[in-house]
């Protein structure tokens, strides 16, 4: 258990859109007096810089990344905000979210869930291969996917067809793929994770110091679902690590939304039952403009008043 019985959080947003949204999720997480927010907004969205709420703990970060979907630039961003916070001050975690989270139990049980099992890490992490396509996901890395497959496709664009034809070629064995360095133990999961800085420090380091691995990534599909797995589970040595839950939730069910390939459920007020039978601290994906009475709903039994 930390000595510290109210750790300093670093939450760290990756925002693009829906500024009265995301303003409302950092209200949220200020409501616990040692979080800091770090906000980084897209470069697609340059206006919203303006929007944000002004506090003494919510830091815009000054680097606009056009972040796109599958591309490596998920990746950058999210090591600009891990190496940006932890040169900034001193946190015990720091945690990772997007802008349309938001926290489904009083930030004092999350902080109470962080002192009393005080993990290196809190992530998902599952061997490779997996369930995933191309060949249990490896082919995520193995292959050079084109600047025009690491983009998001509708479900009947002709690219979202090609993207999948170019994979499946791989996993025929048809295309051959880069050999992947046998050093490396690949795992696949989230995203998204909350971390202590001892991790932070040690994954920069370990960025730094291994260019090769790095290079692994750099034209992947998807790549950041590998690479934060996977750095998370060589770095953990003997250390205490949550490797089956990033303590969120985030809906697949087969619920009839018409959605992208590869996007969860939007949360509505009918998923509320699932989300708190999950337990979880976190949920996403919200939409205001989909159901704005799931997202105020949370902001009341969280304790947020206006």
């Amino acid at each position: 258990m930390l000595d510290n019985t109210k750790p300093t959080i670093a939450f760290l947003l990756v925002v693009h859109n829906n500024p009265e949204q995301v303003n409302m999720f950092i209200n949220l997480l200020l409501t616990y007096e040692n979080s800091y927010i770090y906000v980084h907004v897209d470069a697609k969205n340059p206006n919203m810089v303006s929007q944000i709420i002004k506090s003494e703990r919510v830091t815009i970060l000054p680097e606009h990344y056009d972040v796109q979907w599958g591309d490596y630039t998920q990746i950058t961003v999210n090591n600009y905000l891990l190496n940006y916070a932890v040169t900034t001050q001193h946190h015990d975690f720091y945690s990772l979210h997007s802008g349309a989270d938001m926290a489904i139990r009083p930030l004092h049980e999350f902080v109470s869930h962080l002192n009393e099992t005080n993990c290196y890490a809190y992530y998902d992490a599952q061997k490779l291969p997996t369930t995933w396509q191309y060949r249990g996901g490896f082919g995520r890395i193995a292959l050079n996917w084109p600047k025009m497959f690491r983009k998001r496709a509708g479900k009947h664009s002709p690219r979202r067809y090609l993207r999948s034809l170019y994979g499946r070629l791989y996993g025929a064995g048809i295309i051959k793929g880069k050999k992947l360095p046998p050093e490396y133990t690949f795992y696949g999961g989230h995203d998204w994770f909350t971390i202590s800085e001892d991790c932070v420090n040690d994954l920069l380091a370990f960025v730094d110091s291994h260019p090769d691995f790095e290079s692994l990534f750099i034209k992947s599909l998807s790549g950041a679902e590998i690479y934060y797995p996977t750095l998370f589970e060589a770095l953990k040595s003997n250390k205490k690590v949550c490797n089956n839950s990033n303590l969120r939730y985030v809906d697949w069910k087969d619920r009839g939304q018409d959605l992208p390939p590869g996007s969860p459920n939007t949360c509505s007020m009918s998923f509320l039952d699932d989300i708190i039978a999950s337990k979880k601290f976190f949920a996403r994906k919200f939409s205001l403009a989909y159901d704005r009475k799931i997202i105020e709903y949370f902001l009341d039994t969280c304790g947020y008043k206006e």
